[in-house]
């Protein structure tokens, strides 16, 4: 290392007194001003520093005098030397460091701060040496043996200070359990003297009502007394009503009487008149095929008086029948093919006779619901169709869909090129006796018992009655009956629970 050693990383000239510090017997080391961690970093060390420490000056430039600590070193007193430098102060102590070669050594310190131009701290200059070399031998075992005893006693003391720490800590917690528990106990004690308040004027509250009631009850016996009057006339009442309800009894079975012998009568009544009803239908299917075309037309509305008719005749009896409550339907599986195949060769002549097309589309479904009934449904809705379809087509047809249950149904259409229903009509159209277009009551028209009668039977049978229609564009009548599922036997059952 040469006489003249610089600051590395300085933008400083060299000292012109560092050639005085190699020449020193103590050790010198020239730091930077920088005390936060890492710490200030050695910018110069002179040779004494060498020969006190192992390390020469290129092997310590640019790392921190902390390099020199070891587990012996006093933390305290390194400690109270930041503090000193960090106040601008001349600082000294007395610190156990490590030299290279790993020995120990007693290093007395003097650390001041070089002042620059600008009266600002630019450096710090520590000046070391080793006690051993300036005291005996005896002196420096009695300072080591001080030194050891110190430091036991700085570790003793630093385990009572961790003790009584931990016993602090301790204590703290327990006096915030104790003040939870006080805080506790003064909520608790806050709300019981609350529900104490709040029974002592619930007690004077009960005790003010009671003298309410007291009174109250006196003035109640009074109404009693009143009420057992009211009562005593009711009852008379009751009794007159009674009697008057046994008479309307009598007269109830009476009237039943009557309408069983009406039903009676009209059941021999309508086997007389569906005699000459089906033999007219007969006589004029032998007539059809007689006829040249130009009496074709006039055989349509023949045919077409005759469907009238045998429709209004029907519908009547079946009122009759549905008044009565002797309407029993008699539910079970019903293949679609074959009821509108028996459909289509009944209306074919007499719609095409008309003038007006008339299509069915078959279908292979096979329902669950009652033969007869479901077909008088299907016959008034076709005869709906042909009596306001003056020109077009009329169509019957089946579609497979599910209920608002999920249950597999067949929706059977009845389509029509009629003049169409205005929306806030089509509710009262199922009424009986309702015909929107014959305010004149014209009974060529028919008396309005179709449609009341189909939804009538649709209620008893538990199927859907649906209507689709805008004025100008023709009707869609539908009912939606249960599909017949087929067993592992071959026999249908219902797709699920009937509707009632």
């Amino acid at each position: 290392m040469s006489d003249v050693q610089g600051f590395r990383g300085s933008k400083a000239k060299p000292l012109i007194i560092q050639p005085i510090w190699d020449r020193l017997d103590q050790a010198v080391i020239v730091t930077d001003r920088v005390l936060a961690a890492p710490g200030p970093v050695i910018r110069y060390v002179n040779r004494a520093f060498t020969r006190l420490t192992g390390y020469r000056a290129d092997e310590v430039i640019g790392r921190s005098p902390r390099m020199l600590q070891c587990a012996r070193t006093d933390k305290a007193v390194s400690a109270a030397i930041k503090r000193d430098l960090q106040n601008g102060e001349v600082t000294r102590g007395t610190l156990v460091n490590r030299r290279k070669d790993g020995s120990d050594y007693l290093c007395s310190l003097v650390i001041a701060p070089l002042i620059s131009p600008s009266g600002e701290p630019e450096h710090f200059i520590c000046v070391a040496e080793d006690l051993k070399e300036k005291r005996s031998a005896s002196e420096v075992q009695h300072l080591s043996a001080e030194l050891e005893q110190a430091q036991t006693q700085i570790e003793d003391l630093e385990q009572r200070h961790s003790g009584a720490n931990e016993m602090v800590a301790r204590q703290r917690n327990h006096l915030r359990m104790v003040t939870g528990r006080y805080r506790d106990t003064m909520s608790q004690l806050d709300a019981v003297q609350e529900r104490l308040s709040l029974r002592e004027n619930a007690q004077d509250h009960l005790n003010r009502e009671f003298d309410r009631s007291d009174s109250d009850l006196n003035a109640s016996l009074e109404e009693l007394r009143a009420m057992d009057e009211k009562l005593r006339l009711s009852l008379e009442r009751i009794e007159e009503a009674n009697l008057q309800l046994a008479r309307s009894n009598e007269e109830l079975q009476r009237l039943r009487a009557a309408d069983a012998d009406k039903l009676q009568l009209l059941a021999t009544a309508s086997h007389d008149l569906r005699q000459p009803v089906m033999s007219m239908g007969l006589f004029l299917d032998v007539l059809r095929h007689r006829l040249g075309d130009a009496e074709r037309p006039i055989l349509g509305g023949i045919l077409a008086a005759h469907l009238s008719i045998r429709t209004l005749l029907e519908g009547m009896l079946d009122t009759a029948r549905l008044e009565a409550g002797a309407l029993d339907p008699n539910i079970g599986p019903v293949p679609m093919c074959d009821m509108l195949d028996v459909i289509k060769g009944e209306f074919t002549i007499q719609v095409e006779m008309r003038g007006i097309r008339f299509r069915v589309v078959s279908s292979t479904a096979v329902v669950y619901s009652d033969a007869q009934l479901l077909e008088r449904i299907l016959r008034n809705l076709l005869a709906n169709a042909l009596k306001y379809t003056a020109s077009g087509s009329i169509l019957l047809g089946c579609r497979r869909c599910h209920d608002l249950e999920g249950r597999p149904c067949l929706r059977i259409e009845v389509w029509d090129a009629g003049p169409g229903i205005d929306e806030k009509c089509q509710s009262i159209i199922f009424e009986e006796f309702r015909q929107l277009d014959n305010r004149d009551r014209d009974q060529r028209r028919g008396v309005g018992l179709g449609l009341a009668i189909v939804a009538r039977l649709a209620r008893q049978l538990g199927h859907g009655i649906a209507l689709r229609s805008s004025p100008g564009r023709g009707s869609v009548f539908s009912v939606l009956v249960p599909l017949g599922l087929k067993t592992d036997g071959g026999r249908y059952k219902t797709g699920g629970k009937r509707r009632g």
